[in-house]
């Protein structure tokens, strides 16, 4: 029998051994019988949905020991930032738990008031980026402007799932840059919510990526129901090359810089991302696994049914980008917070 203290001496040494050899174990034998939940910050039906569905059905063949990739929808109530707080703190952090998340929410950290210190974009573990898609803002065809003059003359409803959120930053920053007079209506629950209001008459206009559009509702284009007024972007977005963006419009130079701020985010329009502290070795088998999936012709032959375009980012790129936004200096982020109308 053994004595007290040997009894207490085995169970530290045992306390000790188990870490080590889950740690001794290969990316493939963890992986191996195990599913990998991909939480995504969206409603059902948008472009968030779509994307992470996609990449969810032709990953997995590339990770070592082939876990299914299963995609749980959060919502997109407040811009996603109840996911981006999930991921970073609440969730396991062995790389069984994959995050995507609005994108805005990378900036939002320095802008928003409401959010600051919850999460840190700059210590996620980025896996990639699908694509680098421009938010927009668009006016339903029987809303009272129909252009962002009349819109500086006439109130037009905008939906919008919260503060954080694309839907609300563009009309918001149109209306400290321009003048104009979208009035935000807050608390929709994705692009399938602000569809339907629209087409109820609630809203006048709505937000988000113009390939929202082109995924779950073509008819708004063919019928030429929904018209896009600006861009988020550094760039005009190919699906609208005569869309100005919103740095076309910024009136001065400062605001020119704090709208570059602000659009930085796109760079991380459907990024997937693992909470800080997951193990080196898995984050470099799923960004591999993410690099060799964006090259799939499985994966890009389905890309091409659902009409998402792909422009992919590696994970290092957005780990190195992440860290540069958050650094950024106090005047570029006092600037973008009065756009923003924080």
């Amino acid at each position: 029998m053994l004595s007290k203290s040997s009894a207490t001496g085995l169970t530290a040494f045992a306390l000790l051994v188990v870490p080590a050899l889950a740690n001794a174990q290969s990316v493939e034998q963890f992986y191996t019988g195990k599913t990998i939940s991909f939480v995504v910050g969206a409603g059902a039906g948008g472009s968030y949905d779509v994307y992470a569905r996609v990449l969810a059905n032709h990953m997995s063949k590339y990770i070592p020991g082939k876990p299914p990739i299963i995609v749980k929808l959060a919502g997109g109530v407040g811009g996603g930032i109840a996911t981006a707080v999930q991921v970073e703190h609440s969730v396991p952090k062995d790389g069984t738990v994959m995050g995507m998340t609005q994108n805005t929410n990378v900036t939002s950290q320095l802008t928003e008031q409401s959010v600051a210190g919850k999460y840190d974009v700059s210590k996620w573990r980025w896996i990639g980026n699908i694509a680098n898609l421009r938010n927009m803002i668009a006016v339903w065809h029987t809303a009272p402007a129909q252009s962002l003059d009349e819109a500086k003359q006439k109130d037009v409803i905008v939906g919008a799932t919260g503060r954080n959120s694309p839907t609300f930053i563009v009309p918001q920053a149109l209306n400290v840059l321009l003048g104009t007079k979208f009035k935000m209506v807050l608390g929709y629950n994705g692009v399938a919510d602000l569809n339907l209001a629209m087409e109820r008459g609630e809203i006048q206009a709505r937000g988000a990526s113009w390939i929202s559009v082109v995924a779950q509702a073509p008819g708004y284009i063919t019928d030429r129901k929904l018209k896009p007024l600006a861009v988020d972007g550094l760039t005009r977005d190919p699906l609208l090359p005569d869309v100005p963006t919103l740095v076309e419009l910024a009136p001065t130079e400062e605001q020119k810089a704090a709208i570059r701020l602000i659009s930085g985010a796109n760079e991380f329009s459907r990024a997937a991302f693992l909470p800080p502290g997951t193990p080196e070795d898995r984050v470099d088998a799923l960004r591999k696994a993410f690099d060799q999936t964006m090259k799939d012709p499985d994966f890009l032959a389905e890309a091409l049914k659902v009409q998402i375009p792909i422009e992919p980012t590696d994970g290092a790129s957005l780990d190195k980008l992440a860290k540069q936004i958050v650094a950024s200096p106090p005047s570029a982020i006092k600037l973008a917070k009065e756009v923003l109308g924080d």
